[in-house]
């Protein structure tokens, strides 16, 4: 019998899929959030041990710096295009957003290790709350998206508290496997979904790395989170005054 191949990274090509059933704000914004209401019976229960309070008055903002995590990543070439208006709306209005703004990147390695980074920042009124939209959206938009042949989760979202990660900042990370319609031998395609949110910003990860993916096997969650809290505090600035 032969073993299925697995990649760690969508073939040339096919970033925007990866990037709508991926990543979560990305799904939310180009598949319009059309079965993710903010009222439905299915919204997730925040965890009362979770709630957080802002840190300080100073506000941040999402930018997409050309490098990330001591040079490591590089901000891969291409524009990140516009979202309509009011795509963008339902988003921030589904994750609890006043005045949201999107940002976008690709960050790469020449070790086959990529970052594709999607954020909101402006006013975030429950991060948890936000954070567990985030996944219930994501996993509905994947279900939904006939580019994907299969699509799994591996286990559930975990909360994490890496170093560096701050004190309102709610972080969970989990992993996917799934593979494309449409291609001859249907490799399977493993990353990790991480996404945080605190009183500022919002944003999603999604994550692969070769050297784990050649295995068949996901990125460790606390490494998956390490990154994530490095490229959040390399992305944040704060909002001038």
């Amino acid at each position: 019998m032969t073993s299925r191949r697995v990649r760690a990274t969508v073939p040339a090509g096919t970033t925007l899929l990866t990037l709508t059933a991926l990543t979560a704000l990305t799904a939310l914004t180009l598949a319009g959030c059309a079965s993710a209401d903010r009222n439905s019976a299915t919204r997730p229960t925040a965890i009362p041990s979770a709630t957080t309070t802002p840190s300080s008055s100073r506000h941040y903002r999402l930018t997409t710096p050309d490098t990330i995590l001591d040079g490591r990543y590089k901000k891969a070439p291409g524009e990140d295009k516009d979202v309509a208006a009011d795509q963008l709306s339902r988003a921030t209005l589904l994750l609890g957003v006043t005045n949201g703004q999107r940002v976008h990147a690709v960050y790469t390695t020449e070790l086959r290790k990529d970052m594709s980074f999607t954020g909101i920042w402006g006013r975030v009124e429950d991060p948890e709350r936000s954070v567990d939209m985030l996944f219930l959206s994501s996993a509905t938009a994947a279900r939904k998206d006939k580019r994907l042949s299969t699509f799994t989760w591996s286990g559930s979202p975990q909360r994490l508290t890496p170093d560096g990660l701050g004190k309102d900042t709610v972080l969970k990370c989990q992993g996917t496997r799934f593979t494309l319609a449409g291609t001859d031998d249907k490799p399977t395609h493993i990353r990790t979904l991480c996404a945080w949110a605190d009183h500022d910003t919002v944003g999603t990860v999604s994550l692969a790395d070769a050297s784990f993916a050649r295995y068949g096997r996901d990125i460790p969650l606390d490494r998956a989170a390490e990154l994530t809290a490095g490229l959040r505090h390399d992305t944040r600035a704060p909002v001038p005054r």
